[in-house]
């Protein structure tokens, strides 16, 4: 288990302060920072218990901290990130906890500078909710959620050890791999769902809504999410969701089509083969 004098976390929300609440429940730090934009957001975390200490300057946050945890939308991690490196002390360890990994990483290695040895390894623990927000914080997010570590080649060996016994010390089970191939996967199984969730959540009319039940409510649960988090998702993953989005829809066609055509035998396969697919998932319920 990886433990540290002092972790920063930039963006206390739902992950982050999540996350905070971990952090203090399993004793992996002395000391939790946050850093905010807002002091509304800085008293909730307070009042939550998700951190020890609050700031709204970069700098204060992370001057002396050992541990860095970027926990803010994608498309504001590598401008945050710069930041970050240019006050960070030598040594430190930059992590975040972003949906897409290629773009970003990317970024931010092109930001690290050899002078100084700051450390960056991406992360994205894959747990979360339709809510946003400490106030939904839960120490527990993260225990057995599958996490994803990334590897390039310019990954400090040390400190990916590092960052992998972080997050295991908060209950997660780590996966290393690259950022295309964790982009690739959570086009699947993340960034696809909530695609669809949200198109059908505004394909059904608001006269239609009165008759929703369990059914409905399921499929759309995930479309309550953040509108823009997720629009910053969509865009920082474009390729390779334009990819599972057509294979989503080749397979969906063939499904209309044995409709169309009023085919039992083929529809039932489909579907049963979906359905035996989904019967294999086991970590959710």
């Amino acid at each position: 288990m990886t433990k540290f004098n002092k972790i920063t976390i930039i963006g206390v929300g739902l992950i982050g302060g999540s996350i905070g609440l971990a952090i203090k429940k399993r004793r992996l730090a002395c000391e939790v920072i946050g850093v905010f934009r807002r002091t509304s957001t800085l008293r909730r975390a307070l009042k939550h218990k998700a951190i020890d200490r609050g700031t709204m300057s970069i700098e204060d946050g992370v001057k002396d901290s050992d541990f860095i945890i970027l926990a803010t939308p994608v498309l504001l991690i590598p401008t945050i990130a710069r930041e970050v490196i240019k006050y960070a002390k030598k040594g430190a360890i930059i992590t975040d906890a972003g949906s897409t990994k290629e773009w970003l990483v990317n970024k931010i290695e092109r930001t690290l500078k050899p002078s100084k040895p700051v450390f960056f390894v991406g992360s994205h623990p894959m747990a979360g909710s339709e809510h946003s927000g400490v106030e939904f914080a839960n120490g527990d997010l993260l225990k057995d959620s599958p996490c994803i570590v990334t590897k390039t080649g310019r990954t400090n060996k040390n400190t990916l050890g590092k960052v992998v016994g972080f997050w295991k010390g908060l209950g997660a089970r780590v996966e290393i791999m690259s950022p295309a191939s964790h982009d690739r996967s959570v086009s699947f199984i993340s960034h696809l769902p909530h695609l669809v969730a949200f198109s059908l959540a505004g394909t059904v009319s608001e006269k239609e809504l009165r008759y929703a039940a369990e059914g409905f409510k399921d499929t759309t649960r995930v479309a309550l999410s953040d509108a823009r988090l997720w629009a910053d998702i969509f865009l920082s993953n474009q390729k390779e969701i334009l990819k599972s989005a057509r294979l989503f829809e080749k397979y969906y066609k063939k499904i209309i089509k044995a409709l169309a055509r009023r085919k039992y035998s083929e529809v039932a396969r489909l579907l049963e083969a979906a359905r035996a697919k989904r019967s294999k998932f086991t970590n959710g319920r």
